[in-house]
Formats: C-alpha cells, structure tokens, sequence
C-alpha cells in the first residue's frame, strides 16, 4: 500500500529513509538489506520506517520516484525557457532517451532493485500538457490528445528496450523524435531540424555511462520497430 506523502518535519524523515536505501542499495544490493539496516542508518526507529512504508518493495519504488523527480527537475528550466511547443517536445523527448539509456544511477538502482521494468520517462501528465498547448497554438495537428500521448509513450519504451537489447543503434533515438514530431503534424525538414537539436547539459548526467557504442544505422520506422536482433548487446 502506497502511503500518503508527509510533509514539514515527517518529510525529513521520510528523505532520511530514502537517502539510507538508496545509499544501501549501491553499497550491498537489495537482497543483503534489512530494514534494521535501513532504520540504523537512517537514525530511525523501526516503528518510525512502518509510519511510511509497508514493505521494502515499497521503499525501492519510492527511491525511484524521488530519483524520477529529480532527473525531472534537473531538465526544467531548460524547458521553462522553450516557448515553441514542438521545441519543448523534442528536447525533453531527446533528454528522456539520454537519461533512460545512459544515467548509471538509474540503472544500476533499477537493477539491483528488480525494478528493471520501471520506465524513465516523462510524466504522462506533462506529455499531455505538452502536446494541448501545442495544438491550442496551432503548432500540432492531433485529433485525439490522450491516444497520441499513448503512441508516443509506447515509441519511446520500444525504442530504449530495443536499443538495450542490442537490436538497433543509437540514432534510432533520433529517428523517434523526428517521427513522433511528424505525427504531431510537423512537415519532415521541420521535424529532422528540430531533431538535430543539441541537448543542453544537464546536472542529472551522473554516472553517466561514457563507452562510445557503434551499432548499425536506423533508416525506418520499421527497421528500428523490428525485434530481430542486428548487432551485439550494449554492454
């Protein structure tokens, strides 16, 4: 059961405990962790831990929101600055893909927590913002606000799945977005320019994995959809 978010004094404490199992977590991994642990290096009582979570499966789900919030945050000036909507897309769109693919804290936290499936993404309620405001300005075309949202929710995890099973290159990321853009109704020359945009550098780029991966090309959207594998697996 996910319980209610404190606030004041009781938030302290509860980022105390998500401190401890995040710092836990990449000292032992989560099967060697006790909450007797968790609580000792919180400076907590064991009763105070069960105030705030149930179970440590718990406690790994809310470490990884906090680690979600705070890749979020780290990309929101940037975006607070775009005024084209379909600019504001694509950058977050681009970070996103960066963020899933290379930040090693995510990873290895996802990894050693069994929570592997979790997607890093944008918040579904922003995406929705996003492409309303785009539509409102004229920018976008879009019928269905909410089923354009699912579309492109499900591009960018079968593009960072894919890429994670060594089934495409990296470009592949890029030829997302440019199709994403199109499919909000951008002309292809707007769409391939917005896309080749450089990404500001952000502060979340922690532990960011530095091997440079060569893998083969994407030229189309079915190629990069395909599952048959066409390289080695990203190490």
């Amino acid at each position: 059961m996910r319980k209610k978010v404190p606030s004041g004094k009781r938030q302290a404490t509860r980022q105390e405990l998500l401190d401890a199992v995040r710092d836990l977590v990449f000292e032992k991994g989560h099967d060697r962790i006790s909450i007797q642990e968790i609580t000792k290096r919180a400076r907590v009582s064991i009763g105070t831990y069960y105030n705030y979570f149930d179970t440590k499966q718990d406690v790994f789900m809310a470490v990884a929101q906090d680690l979600q919030d705070l890749i979020a945050a780290d990309l929101e000036s940037t975006r607070e600055s775009i005024n084209d909507p379909a600019m504001k897309v694509a950058i977050t769109l681009k970070y996103y893909f960066y963020q899933s693919l290379d930040n090693q804290d995510w990873r290895d936290f996802t990894r050693f927590t069994g929570l592997t499936e979790l997607p890093l993404e944008q918040a579904i309620n922003a995406r929705i913002e996003d492409i309303q405001r785009g539509v409102k300005g004229g920018r976008f075309k879009v019928d269905n606000v909410h089923f354009t949202e699912s579309l492109i929710r499900g591009m960018f995890r079968h593009v960072v799945s894919a890429i994670d099973k060594g089934h495409v290159g990296r470009n592949a990321t890029d030829y997302a977005i440019r199709s994403i853009l199109q499919m909000l109704g951008l002309p292809e020359i707007v769409a391939k320019a917005l896309t080749q945009t450089a990404l500001p550098p952000m502060a979340a780029q922690k532990r960011a994995v530095s091997e440079s991966v060569k893998l083969k090309g994407v030229t189309s959207l079915s190629e990069y959809l395909n599952d048959v594998p066409r390289a080695e697996p990203i190490r």
